[in-house]
């Protein structure tokens, strides 16, 4: 009797410490369900902002862009600028403004879509909870048409973003077990917390 006590108390005990299952097919529902189909922004300088009518600097053309393509609005302005010794001189500016506060993230530009996953760890307990990591592979797809503009040229996000398809992004993420399903663990939602 009692060793038939004792093999179903090590076999709860250790049934108990055994990690959760996941595998690719769980990391891939996972990542459809946290991370492919997040909608993706560009933020290039925050607004708003005011540059010289004449300016060729970089954010002048970025802006002057956005403009071309409805995306900011913008004010003609003119004031006098003290020169010194009496001299005085015409500044003429764009006073650029975002359209509205509806997207303070940036400027939408397309979805993240995973191309495929690279590696995936086996579950690792730490401390009380339990971790897997994985490479992921991914692109951005529906990109918009307007980051096709030479102006954008130099804006390496978005550059680079487009030829993503053929040379996706990689990145490492982490998995978390909590409440009985996988996750995708952002620290800084548990820092959050505290």
């Amino acid at each position: 009797m009692k060793p038939l006590i004792l093999t179903i108390l090590l076999l709860f005990s250790s049934f108990g410490l055994t990690q959760p299952a996941f595998g690719p097919n769980m990391a891939a529902s996972v990542l459809q369900q946290d991370f492919a189909g997040e909608r993706l922004y560009w933020t290039p300088m925050r607004l708003p902002m005011q540059v010289e009518r004449a300016s060729t600097s970089r954010d002048a053309v970025t802006l002057a862009a956005l403009f071309r393509h409805q995306m900011v609005a913008r004010d003609e302005k003119m004031y006098m600028e003290d020169m010194g010794a009496g001299k005085k001189r015409v500044v003429l500016t764009w006073d650029y403004r975002a359209l509205n506060d509806e997207d303070p993230e940036g400027f939408y530009y397309g979805i993240r879509r995973v191309k495929e996953i690279m590696s995936l760890s086996e579950p690792q307990q730490q401390a009380d909870e339990t971790y897997a990591e994985a490479m992921v592979a991914w692109y951005v797809d529906d990109i918009e048409s307007w980051v096709r503009d030479p102006a954008f040229r130099a804006a390496r996000t978005l550059r680079r973003s487009q030829e993503s398809f053929q040379k996706p992004f990689e990145t490492r993420v982490i998995f978390k077990h909590e409440n009985g399903r996988w996750k995708i663990w952002r620290p800084e939602n548990e820092l959050a917390n505290y």
